[in-house]
């Protein structure tokens, strides 16, 4: 008797670590949806969301592998990719957000740890904000389309469009997934340029999107995330997050990491050298590393500690290329140089001309109220807080997920220039646009 009750117990644990494929129906895109569970129902739950690529959710095919032991893994197709079904649907993360509720709902009914690759670290990040209860831990990694759409130039073409508009007319000409080019800027400035439509109206009907868009999956899945607006969202999620990034990531900016580590009361980033934006293929170790340290570690992550400052220094440059600067600046001069980089910096003063500058993770804050000046340049500034004003001439300046507090006007432009806000807090109200200053 002893020995078929514990045959018995045996075959349930067995049933219960099975791998079950299946197709559900789901409420919101009324589609039918791939989903695949692996593990025991039994021990912590894990989700994964995959992002635009072809490849669906067999891109977590390694990581499923590594943790199928301790884990109850739940992956699946998104409505519009791989096995699911596609149909000329409004597929923005809001609306994955409820699909991924239902289906966690149906299948794990528990609290779990959430992991989304690049839209589909869009959609974890809604879905936090949306349903925060049901998360116990939440990882992104290269997560695509937080910044302002116009941040993003050649960021979010990976498995997307090669050519989404045609040159002379405007009008999209269909779907390749080889490529990467100037998605983002192209989509922006032609909707803007030469279709007349409001792109959110032409998202919201069917018939519009079937015209603009071409009703296709893919198509729609990237032009809803680049609307997506996530301003004040990052702030608003406590939950432990752990923030994984390709260092040479050519699909989503690096900066965006920078930002969400910044914004997020209690994440932290980590940068996987030489790996793009795939690093769960590409870099499995060091990924599967991270992964795993992140659920190992159960207390909540502390924000780092500021540096020390060192003696302040002065410095002028020109003809500077690929240098990275930090430590303790009191005033700095950038003249025909490219790719410079100030990071983990105080500045005082700097006045950029003809230059291309990146500041990252830093405090501008001088004794005068005009503590930056930038001429016939492209400035961006990463995650940092400026306490002060600046001055454009001819420049195109990028604040992403900085703060910036001025007794005068925090922006003032001699001729026009172009200024785009990225979840930034200006004068202690959030701003997210993009701004023609000087005209």
């Amino acid at each position: 008797m002893k020995f078929f009750v514990g045959f018995f117990i045996f075959l349930r644990v067995l049933c219960a670590s099975e791998q079950t494929e299946t197709f559900v129906a789901e409420p919101i895109f009324n589609a039918s949806v791939y989903i695949k569970t692996v593990g025991n129902p039994e021990k912590p739950a894990i989700v994964f969301v995959h992002g635009l690529g072809d490849e669906a959710s067999t891109i977590w095919e390694q990581s499923i592998s590594l943790l199928k032991e301790n884990y109850f893994v739940v992956t699946f197709d998104l409505p519009g990719f791989g096995k699911s079904s596609k149909a000329n649907e409004l597929y923005s993360p809001q609306n994955y957000a409820k699909v991924v509720r239902f289906l966690t709902q149906t299948y794990v009914k528990k609290p779990f740890h959430l992991v989304g690759h690049s839209m589909g670290g869009a959609i974890a990040l809604k879905y936090a904000h949306m349903y925060q209860e049901d998360v116990e831990s939440l990882v992104l990694v290269s997560a695509a389309g937080i910044l302002h759409k116009f941040a993003y130039g050649k960021s979010l073409a990976h498995n997307g469009i090669n050519r989404f508009f045609d040159e002379k007319n405007g009008f999209i000409q269909g779907l390749q997934t080889q490529k990467l080019n100037n998605f983002i800027d192209k989509i922006t400035d032609k909707i803007d340029n030469k279709i007349t439509l409001d792109i959110d109206r032409v998202l919201l009907s069917e018939d519009l999107r079937g015209v603009v868009l071409g009703g296709t999956p893919h198509t729609i899945a990237a032009v809803a995330l680049v609307q997506e607006n996530f301003n004040g969202i990052p702030q608003t999620i406590n939950t432990k997050t752990t923030i994984i990034w390709g260092e040479e990531d050519g699909v989503a900016p690096l900066q965006t990491g920078y930002v969400l580590e910044k914004l997020m009361p209690n994440a932290t980033l980590k940068i996987i050298p030489r790996s793009g934006h795939v690093p769960m293929l590409t870099h499995e170790e060091a990924f599967s590393h991270w992964l795993l340290e992140h659920l190992n570690t159960k207390t909540i992550f502390a924000k780092k500690v500021p540096k020390k400052e060192t003696d302040a220094y002065h410095i002028k440059m020109k003809n500077v290329k690929d240098k990275i600067y930090t430590g303790n600046i009191a005033t700095m001069t950038v003249r025909d140089s490219q790719k410079v980089v100030i990071k983990d910096a105080t500045i005082g003063e700097l006045a950029i001309f003809d230059s291309d500058v990146e500041i990252i993770n830093s405090t501008i804050r001088g004794q005068k109220e005009l503590i930056l000046t930038v001429q016939n340049s492209s400035l961006s500034i990463v995650s940092s807080d400026i306490v002060g004003s600046i001055k454009l001439n001819n420049a195109r300046l990028n604040l992403a997920g900085t703060t910036m507090s001025s007794r005068k006007k925090p922006i003032e432009a001699i001729t026009p220039s172009t200024v785009i806000f990225s979840l930034c807090t200006i004068n202690d109200k959030y701003k997210h646009g993009k701004e023609v200053f000087g005209r």
